[in-house]
């Protein structure tokens, strides 16, 4: 038995089905890591600083935030979370939210469109996906890092993917063992490059768009 230094009996801090937080004196479960794996069709914006032109601007970096969900029924995959009998009991995923920032990163003018369709990679990138589950499972972390490829491709429009050959490392649900993490965005940015090109403060991304982890 672990005793604190009032004396009183310490709460244990992991629980066969999730970890308990202590806040404000209040025992709290947090939902349990699941295990498996998982992909959804997916929707969803995104944006650009600075935004994208033709000829762009004297920077290396062009920082993105972006959010999307799944869509309705898409998801498919096996999930389950540990039990007191050493075994997974089975997780139903009816859906997902992702949301992600960072930057990507490139040479001189890396918001210009014929350096952002051929040459821009990732730089830094945090990707957070909470699942909508029964029973509840953590949500997905996901971090990438160190250039890899270049994250865009497609045409008549962009599909933005990543990893694209970056550092993937991930913590909560589905990932242990490391997960094969691939975004797919399929987006509304004409691949074709002219003077008159963009500009795309912003984009959305869609029909053939997916998340698996």
């Amino acid at each position: 038995m672990i005793m604190n230094k009032v004396g009183a009996v310490a709460l244990p801090v992991l629980l066969a089905l999730g970890v308990v937080v202590v806040t404000g004196g209040t025992a709290v479960a947090m939902p349990p890591q699941g295990y498996g794996s998982m992909t959804c069709a997916v929707t969803g914006v995104g944006k650009f600083s600075p935004k994208l032109t033709a000829a762009g601007s004297p920077v290396t970096a062009v920082k993105t935030i972006f959010k999307g969900v799944s869509v309705s029924g898409s998801c498919t995959g096996t999930a389950g979370i540990p039990n007191t009998a050493g075994t997974l009991t089975p997780v139903t995923i009816s859906g997902a939210k992702f949301k992600g920032a960072g930057y990507y990163s490139g040479p001189a003018n890396a918001n210009s469109c014929p350096v952002f369709s051929s040459t821009d990679s990732v730089g830094a990138i945090k990707i957070v996906v909470n699942w909508i589950a029964s029973p509840s499972i953590a949500k997905s972390v996901v971090t990438l890092s160190s250039p890899g490829s270049p994250v865009v491709s497609g045409s008549p429009t962009d599909t933005i993917t990543l990893p694209s050959g970056a550092t993937v490392a991930a913590t909560g649900s589905f990932s242990s063992p490391p997960p094969t993490f691939l975004l797919s965005m399929v987006t509304n940015i004409v691949s074709a490059c002219s003077t008159t090109w963009g500009p795309y403060p912003g984009y959305t991304f869609g029909t053939g768009s997916s998340l698996s982890i």
